[in-house]
């Protein structure tokens, strides 16, 4: 009985064909976006970076001032185009928001001719600026509750889009002015007055009623909220992103310097509390204390509020020019990248962050 004649391999088109790559690991993860007026720009980096990795998939963000108008601007964007357009609107928000500044007191000056644009400790009419919030109501120097964010806000963001947005979750953090509690907005609460009482400086601007209820920002009581993620998603894993600085070497001298030492404390301070909790469970956890009790580990991981967030000075939260919000976000991105080299296959396994 004669065999059959063997194949060429060289024939075979299979055996020509490149092996089939498996499909990228995707993993999800949840983003707690921290408030810090023009230093928000380095989260729009860091979002531009993790919205550019097919790999990640955001189930909810958290955010809180500027972290909040991210939030609702990425969504928007991924309801109208998916992940590149989420990125586009991304950038036109942040050069509608320098293009509206370059006007404002604050920024805008002769002094600008001299100085880099960022260096705003030594702006004079920032100085004036800042000193006249320090001394008068805003009830009293913006009676008419002037805030061009919030303009910028309306003429950006479709909140109708923002509704439609089934892939990602939301959740914005204000500070109820009578209870002095957080308040997190979610689904169709997430308006462009919700997102503004996020932002609502009381130096600065009039508390934002929302159905007879007077909101500040979110800053004071939750910076970003973090306990949203434990009951409303299934991802164990929380990237923050931190603005403020979680230390600044030195002790404070000047008033000026002291009480923007004040600002920066005060705004960590909610979330070093939560951050303590989980921190809290996830030991019991480990240690089969909490069996059955309805608790999971949660993963925490971070970017910024380290030495590059130091080199920011608090006065640059009022420095909306092009070029400085480019440099934060370029700084974002980095950061960023330099986290999924290091930490991608951490996620959903440990906690990355050093807890201090």
């Amino acid at each position: 009985m004669s065999k059959s004649p063997q194949k060429s391999k060289k024939s075979d088109p299979a055996a020509l064909a490149p092996a089939a790559q498996p499909p990228p690991r995707v993993k999800r993860i949840n983003l707690a976006l921290q408030g810090g007026g023009a230093h928000g720009a380095f989260t729009w980096g860091v979002l531009d970076r993790l919205l550019e990795d097919e790999r990640i998939e955001i189930e909810a963000i958290s955010g809180t001032s500027a972290g909040a108008m991210n939030a609702v601007v990425a969504a928007e964007g991924l309801v109208e185009g998916g992940r590149d357009k989420a990125r586009a609107q991304l950038g036109d928000f942040w050069k509608a928001v320098a293009d509206a500044m370059a006007t404002s007191v604050a920024v805008n000056n002769a002094w600008q001719g001299f100085i880099p644009s960022w260096v705003t400790d030594i702006n004079p009419a920032l100085t004036m600026f800042q000193s006249l919030a320090q001394s008068a109501s805003p009830y009293q120097f913006n009676p008419l509750d002037f805030n061009p964010l919030r303009t910028i806000v309306e003429n950006e963001v479709d909140f109708n889009r923002v509704y439609q947005c089934q892939s990602m979750k939301l959740f914005i953090a204000a500070t109820n002015v009578e209870t002095g509690r957080v308040k997190v907005f979610t689904g169709r609460e997430i308006t462009l007055d919700s997102v503004m009482a996020s932002a609502c400086l009381p130096t600065l601007y009039k508390a934002v009623s929302i159905d007879g209820v007077p909101y500040w920002d979110g800053g004071y009581v939750g910076n970003p909220v973090l306990s949203p993620f434990l009951s409303e998603c299934t991802s164990p894993d929380i990237l923050i992103v931190q603005i403020n600085p979680k230390h600044r070497a030195g002790t404070p001298h000047s008033s000026r310097e002291i009480l923007d030492r004040l600002n920066e404390i005060t705004f960590n301070e909610s979330l070093v509390r939560e951050i303590q909790a989980i921190e809290f469970v996830n030991w019991h956890l480990q240690r089969d204390h909490l069996k059955g009790a309805g608790y999971r580990e949660t993963y925490l991981h971070l970017l910024g509020g380290g030495v590059v967030a130091e080199a920011w000075s608090v006065a640059s939260k009022m420095s909306a020019t092009w070029d400085f919000l480019c440099h934060l976000r370029d700084q974002g991105r980095a950061e960023a990248t330099a986290w999924l080299k290091d930490h991608f296959d951490d996620i959903g396994a440990k906690t990355t962050m050093s807890v201090d």
